[in-house]
């Protein structure tokens, strides 16, 4: 096991083991640990970029630009510098500059009046638009778990690797992780569930079933479980 392994890898399966608390999470650990047992490192990644398609679909029907966020870009979500507005901005922009009058979408939402159309042409209209810059946050907020998460495995490992290599050594600073992982998972899935129900609201407005707004949820909780699943597989250099 390379350096820095044993630490990263005990970050996630004392993550997976804590999650008793909240049965979601509880079951999206419980899917990593299945992937991580039953699939490669290469598998993994074919199945994240298949889970990344369902997302991009959905962008391409409501015209959202497949801007695709580098790795800097990611690392700045994650450590704030680069605001969500800003980055779903770039979205709705094809990462050109911001056209006047176009408001960025907000990485948590404000919930607004249930639109109703009455087959109302510019109400239908609104309420697309408002539509595709919940996908475009969605597409945000994945970004960002992904960048932070990255961050705080790093972090252990930094933080073990600097110091002494010994197993209680180890074992603090892997429960010293688990509050802001718990945190982070917690903060996203409030902001994802938000966007999840505004969706619903808007896909009701103009006569449409849910099924997008399923599809954006399962595609972020497929994303967390594929994610930690590879960590596992990758520290364990399988």
């Amino acid at each position: 096991m390379k350096k820095g392994a044993k630490i990263a890898l005990c970050v996630l399966v004392v993550a997976v083991a804590a999650g008793g608390a909240a049965a979601a999470w509880q079951w999206n650990n419980i899917n990593a640990a299945r992937y991580g047992l039953t699939m490669d490192k290469d598998s993994i990644s074919q199945r994240l970029e298949e889970n990344q398609q369902a997302l991009n679909d959905a962008m391409v029907k409501y015209n959202v630009t497949q801007y695709s966020f580098s790795q800097e870009e990611i690392e700045q979500l994650a450590d704030g510098s680069l605001a969500p507005e800003e980055a779903a901005r770039r979205l709705l922009d094809g990462g050109g500059a911001e056209p006047s009058g176009t408001p960025a979408p907000d990485a948590s939402p404000t919930p607004t009046p249930t639109l109703s159309t009455g087959g109302d042409t510019a109400a239908v209209e609104a309420a697309e638009e408002e539509i595709r810059e919940e996908i475009a946050t969605m597409y945000v907020l994945r970004s960002t778990y992904v960048g932070k998460l990255e961050a705080i495995v790093q972090s252990a490992i930094d933080e073990y690797t600097a110091g002494e290599h010994t197993s209680e050594r180890r074992t603090q600073v892997v429960y010293g992780k688990l509050e802001e992982l718990t945190a982070l998972e917690k903060e996203c899935d409030q902001k994802v569930a938000a966007v999840v129900a505004r969706l619903r609201e808007l896909l009701k407005a103009i006569g449409q079933d849910d099924s997008l707004a399923k599809e954006v949820e399962a595609t972020y909780e497929e994303e967390k479980s594929l994610k930690k699943a590879y960590y596992l597989k990758e520290f364990q250099g399988g």
